[in-house]
Formats: C-alpha cells, structure tokens, sequence
C-alpha cells in the first residue's frame, strides 16, 4: 500500500515539471480594407492572430513551433460564403520560436476578390466577412538544449 502511495505522489509531482504550451484564436481572420490591392490585383488579403501562451516559460523559451493550415478555408459575411485559397504566416515555414510567456502572431488569408461577388447581388456580397481556421502545430524541442 506504501508503494502505491508513493508512486503515486512521484507521478503527482512530476506532472507538476512538465509545462504546456497553449495556442488559441486571439482574432479572427479580417480584411482590413477592400478597396486597397494588395500583393497582386485579383487577390484580397485577409488578416487574423493568434495567441502563443505557455505556463513554463523556464523549459518553453526557445522551442519551435511549426503551424500546418488547412488547404481550404471559407470566410462568411452571414449571407454569402467565399472560399480562402491560400494561408500564410510572415515567415516562409509558417514556424515560430517561443520568445516570451505571451505573444500575439498574425496570420494572413488569401482570397481571390473576382470570386467575391461572383454571379450574386450587391445586398448579398456586402458587410464584413469573418473566417476562422483550424490551428495544427508541432513543438519542438529547444535546439540549444540537445533537441532535433
């Protein structure tokens, strides 16, 4: 009986060490401005963030973090529905690595603008269209500390 209350309490204080790193939509996917043209001229960029949390900030700063997005995606106004065509990140790897306890990271979404308003009304088309993406990462371990 002894051993099994200390294993236990081993286990318990072990699940204490181990720090989590949490990720969640801190604002969805926008357009800024319709009007503007922006990286090309059939494209809209859509801007959003999400927030990098972690509770360990001892073993969690400098790990990597890589982001996977889905290879499609929809924005909705309510009334009429377009489909996202690309997802991006600043960086070309859509990677981060952990620099502080909480960081804010933008994301963008690429929309074509002539599939908009494709073959609908005006009434329909128009108001602010607002998306979420499901997030899909991997963590890595720090480089400096031996990991891969």
């Amino acid at each position: 009986m002894k051993k099994i209350l200390w294993l236990m309490g081993i286990c318990f204080i072990s699940s204490l060490a181990f720090g989590e790193v949490h990720i969640k939509i801190h604002e969805p996917i926008r357009f800024k401005d319709l009007n503007t043209r922006s990286l090309e001229r059939d494209y809209l960029v859509g801007e959003g963030s999400f927030e990098v949390y972690t509770d360990n900030e001892k073993e969690d700063i400098g790990k990597k973090i890589v982001f996977r997005f889905p290879e499609v995606g929809y924005m909705t106004n309510r009334k009429n529905t377009i489909k996202i065509d690309k997802y991006s990140m600043e960086t070309d790897e859509n990677s981060m690595i952990v620099s502080t306890k909480r960081e804010i990271v933008k994301f963008y979404a690429l929309v074509n603008r002539r599939e908009i308003g494709k073959n609908k009304e005006p009434k329909i088309v128009e108001g602010e269209y607002v998306g979420y993406v499901p997030l899909i990462f991997s963590l890595y371990e720090n480089i400096n500390r031996g990991g891969k």
